[in-house]
């Protein structure tokens, strides 16, 4: 199937001749306020006789491409922008968002309009509608529905599935100028998997009230970030000025919890700008506001006596309960709301210890407890897929699970399921505190040919490189020293040794101590030693 936005006049002179010579089909998108009135800014757009001319040819059926939501809002209460579908508007004059009646009816004004129009010029009704930029949202999609378009398009990048059209949605990719077509297969349409070289931050270490201030150690953090050489950034989603875990605010706004300051949008358009992928990272258990108002969604205290494993350093709630469920939920549905967001990276206050027990149930087997953590989870990914269909999904994993051939009963997290369950496992590789600052190179190794050997990749991709992130540890909490930084080059070695090149780094700082320069890149900060695969 091949369609064609936007409805420039290069499709009527030079696209249209040739289906006909073809005698192909084809699908053209048209945004109705661009041939109402062409911006200027733009190539010149198709008239409504020559629009005429292809909906009549037989070949092409026209479909909606919008009527004005081709084009970027304001976002947040600093101007930045994004795609109009899927952004809840900032109404700069207001100081506020727009809230969800108001987005619903804006939606649903443009698609009702854009319809109307093509019916009128046309003489007929219109059942398909393209996406601005590929953007949409399930409650979008609803109003496209309940507007009678029959199908909506994206640009996901996916090859499209038997039953999607039945469904009321098809997927598809972008093909560019210059698209290597090879052969009779489809590989070339789609893209490798990127690499993930990640910094993870926290804005705790560079907020100030001054935005003046604060925009310019934003940018001191970005370029430093920029020198290790990371593709990605892991972002904090809630303060934790006290480092004790406790979260009391957040840094966006939200429905469930105070908000300290406005300002992760902000910070992820300035990051992205810079070409980085933003990822948020924010508690699934740890929900520490619910944790106070809710004494009967806590995990009970773990038995104590021989063998059983430390206090919790999270106040976590218990995964099997329908409240804690839902509270999770609303929190992360506000994030795929509110936020611009590449990914999520589940935090590591994700797990239950031995002795400990749900409260549901009162089941302490690490089965159950896995399957619990498990379902909360699948429930949060659901609500935040509704908002950010592509929104890609991480989790934090103790080192100490990737040494089993198993779930880990210590934490009830099992690395093999991880691998199928998350776009990328961020396993933190943590070798001081696991004890292993003597041969913290030897056990990386280690680590990463275990984590290797545990990945099945799916036909098709088998030369794409795991979805596993090694995450270093850059600070020695209990000795509040900077890890120095042959350290980290001899873990980076042995990573590199068993072929793994997705790694990270925490924490990161404007001025992250001995942290060196490139450690993330393609070859080791100070070394010619370079990854033995091409970058």
């Amino acid at each position: 199937m091949l369609t064609f936005d936007d409805g420039y006049r290069s499709f009527s002179e030079a696209v249209l001749p040739i289906l006909r010579e073809e005698g192909v089909k084809a699908t053209l998108a048209v945004v109705t306020s661009f041939l109402e009135r062409p911006p200027p800014d733009l190539p010149p757009m198709m008239s409504w006789d020559q629009v005429r001319e292809a909906d009549r040819s037989g070949l092409v059926e026209i479909a909606s491409h919008s009527h004005d939501l081709h084009r970027y809002v304001a976002s947040n209460p600093y101007r930045d922008t994004d795609p109009a579908v899927t952004t809840r508007l900032y109404r700069v004059g207001e100081k506020r968002y727009e809230d969800r009646d108001e987005y619903w009816s804006r939606i649903r004004k443009d698609l009702r309009t854009s319809r109307r129009i093509l019916g009128e010029r046309l003489g007929h009704d219109v059942s398909f509608l393209a996406w601005p930029y590929g953007e949409h949202t399930a409650v979008a999609r609803r109003i496209a529905a309940e507007e009678g378009f029959t199908a909506t398009l994206g640009l996901d990048g996916v090859p499209a599935a038997p039953g999607d059209l039945s469904g009321g949605y098809l997927p598809r990719v972008m093909v560019y100028r210059g698209s290597g077509i090879d052969g009779k297969s489809v590989r070339w349409l789609f893209d490798p998997r990127p690499t993930v070289r990640a910094a993870q931050a926290d804005l705790d270490e560079v907020y100030d009230p001054d935005p003046a201030m604060f925009r310019l150690r934003l940018e001191l953090l970005k370029d430093r970030i920029l020198r290790l050489g990371a593709t990605d950034v892991f972002l904090q989603g809630c303060p934790d000025p006290g480092g004790d875990g406790f979260f009391r605010a957040v840094w966006f706004m939200n429905h469930q919890v105070a908000v300290r300051a406005d300002v992760w949008s902000m910070a992820a358009h300035l990051f992205s700008r810079a070409g980085l992928r933003v990822w948020i990272r924010a508690p699934v258990m740890n929900l520490s506001w619910e944790w106070e108002k809710h004494p009967e969604w806590r995990i009970p205290a773990g038995e104590k006596g021989a063998g059983k494993s430390p206090a919790p350093w999270y106040r976590r709630l218990s995964p099997d309960l329908e409240g804690a469920r839902r509270a999770a939920v609303d929190f992360f549905s506000d994030i795929a709301v509110y936020l611009p967001i590449r990914g999520i990276l589940f935090d590591d206050d994700a797990f239950m210890l031995e002795g400990e027990r749900l409260r549901g149930s009162g089941n302490g087997s690490p089965e159950a407890k896995s399957a619990a953590i498990r379902g909360m989870i699948e429930e949060i990914k659901a609500a935040v897929l509704a908002w950010r269909p592509n929104c890609l999904f991480a989790r934090n994993l103790y080192a100490p699970a990737v040494e089993r051939d198993a779930l880990h009963p210590g934490f009830s997290q099992d690395f093999g399921r991880f691998l199928s369950d998350y776009d990328l496992t961020v396993v933190m590789a943590y070798a001081r505190m696991e004890g292993r600052r003597e041969d913290a190179g030897a056990w990386t190794e280690s680590l990463a040919r275990r984590a290797i050997r545990k990945w099945i990749p799916p036909p098709g991709r088998e030369s794409e490189p795991p979805p596993v992130l090694l995450k270093l540890q850059a600070y020695d909490w209990s000795e509040e020293a900077w890890v120095p930084a042959e350290e980290l080059r001899e873990q980076v070695r042995g990573a590199r040794r068993a072929m793994v090149n997705g790694l990270g780094i925490y924490p990161v700082l404007p001025a992250s101590g001995p942290v060196p320069d490139g450690l993330l890149g393609g070859k080791a900060a100070g070394t010619s030693e370079r990854y033995p695969y091409p970058e």
